[in-house]
């Protein structure tokens, strides 16, 4: 059976993803953030191997990628993520440093881990890689401004993804940036869409990618986003 990388999956749209694809029997590694989600996601199945690790740590992310040189990654899910709350004024603009968290997890880190695995990828029968963003990031979507911290972090995140699909296309990798959809999770409970809904929309639209369509910016549930 195929391999998964998942990272963020502490809880939510990541710990969901792990869910179901180690229900179709795939090998998932699980990076999480926190060590108490060990017990609930290696629960999960056997087949499930558990990692805690800040993916904001790069000389962690090469640990990890040299104790799993061996093992071949179908799919690599950069899924980890981050918030941060308005802060006060008219932008409701959070500290700096706060701001720069935002962007180091967002719009850094998925890079980090990209290149960590790029020949794990590479060497995979199905040579995916992957990217959950938001449409928060579209510059062409943006009716609403706000939320200065998460839109800039996701809309690097796109940047980010784009020049990965052109630098890694010599591997035959393909790469895409996935719009999960407004999901009701545990830190965001005014979500719209129930995360399993939301989880098996975006592993629908991962089955599709194909070459023509790496560098794409997709909504779970079909059709592409500008930019």
């Amino acid at each position: 059976m195929p391999t998964v990388l998942i990272t963020g999956c502490d809880y939510g749209i990541g710990f969901e993803f792990a869910r179901q694809y180690a229900e179709d029997g795939w090998t998932v590694h699980a990076i999480c953030l926190n060590d108490a989600s060990r017990d609930k996601v290696t629960a999960l199945s056997s087949n499930v191997h558990f990692h805690n690790l800040d993916v904001a740590d790069e000389a962690g992310l090469a640990a990890l990628a040299d104790t799993l040189r061996d093992q071949p990654i179908d799919l690599l899910i950069n899924n980890a993520a981050t918030f941060a709350p308005d802060g006060p004024g008219t932008l409701m603009l959070p500290d700096i440093g706060e701001y720069t968290r935002v962007m180091k997890i967002n719009a850094v880190a998925p890079v980090y881990v990209a290149n960590a695995f790029e020949d794990h990828v590479a060497r995979s029968d199905r040579r995916q890689m992957v990217f959950i963003g938001t449409r928060s990031g579209s510059i062409g979507d943006n009716g609403s401004g706000g939320h200065y911290a998460y839109r800039c972090s996701k809309a690097a995140l796109n940047m980010a993804a784009k020049s990965i699909s052109i630098d890694f296309a010599k591997h035959g990798i393909v790469t895409a940036v996935l719009h999960p959809g407004s999901v009701a999770t545990e830190t965001r409970k005014g979500g719209q869409i129930p995360v399993d809904q939301s989880v098996t929309g975006m592993r629908g639209v991962i089955d599709e990618l194909t070459a023509e369509t790496t560098g794409t910016f997709q909504r779970y549930d079909g059709g592409t986003i500008e930019w």
